[in-house]
């Protein structure tokens, strides 16, 4: 790449992949390729790559405000299965472009790299920071707000809040969930909707990006 790029890097690491089964590998596989290829779909800058069996990592240049909710739709796709994952999005630049995203650098890799490690460290499941330290000091708030939300996700109300990401209304996830419009509200909820969609909007809305 002959110039620096602004970039968003996500980072991700299934939790306690060591201890899935061969069957259950193939499965988390295939439900990340799936991902994956829904969100290449709709966006075609963002690129995103497995390695090591139990960690993928995405990058985005042109749609860096949908990378929040990209992270987040990604934990709740996975987590009816019993998938659990730990996610670092870093905000920078991409100042080098390997053959694959792997051997590709600059601070958005820095960051996401770093952070993912802290996050392991800490046993959190997300986190957002970038170069600026006014942006790193209000998001560190907005991470722990988030990270507190998912650990208490139950599958059905992952299950909700994945449609609702996806901008799905309330009464085609009450059909496609088999349950009515009511529970589906119930189910957003206690999921903690209320708190992260704001949160999104101001993710959305930040200079940073």
């Amino acid at each position: 790449m002959a110039k620096t790029v602004s970039a968003i890097v996500i980072t991700g690491d299934i939790i306690a992949s060591s201890k899935l089964s061969l069957a259950a590998r193939k499965k988390l596989q295939n439900k990340i390729d799936s991902f994956i290829k829904g969100i290449s779909a709709t966006m075609p800058d963002f690129k995103a790559e497995q390695f090591r069996g139990d960690s993928v990592q995405c990058i985005l240049t042109k749609n860096r405000l949908s990378a929040l909710r990209t992270a987040v739709s990604l934990y709740c796709y996975l987590a009816p299965e019993d998938f659990k994952i730990r996610q670092s999005i870093g905000i920078g630049e991409i100042s080098y472009s390997g053959n694959n995203l792997v051997t590709s650098d600059g601070t958005a890799f820095r960051i996401s790299g770093e952070n993912i490690d802290e996050l392991k460290k800490r046993n959190e499941l997300i986190s957002i920071a970038s170069t600026e330290t006014s942006f790193n000091e209000e998001w560190k708030v907005h991470s722990a707000s988030l990270n507190y939300l998912l650990e208490r996700l139950s599958n059905p109300q992952a299950e909700a809040l994945y449609l609702q990401l996806q901008n799905v209304r309330q009464e085609e996830i009450a059909k496609a969930l088999h349950i009515s419009q009511p529970s589906v509200h119930q189910r957003l909820q206690a999921a903690g909707w209320v708190v992260i969609n704001p949160m999104l909007q101001r993710f959305e809305t930040v200079n940073a990006l």
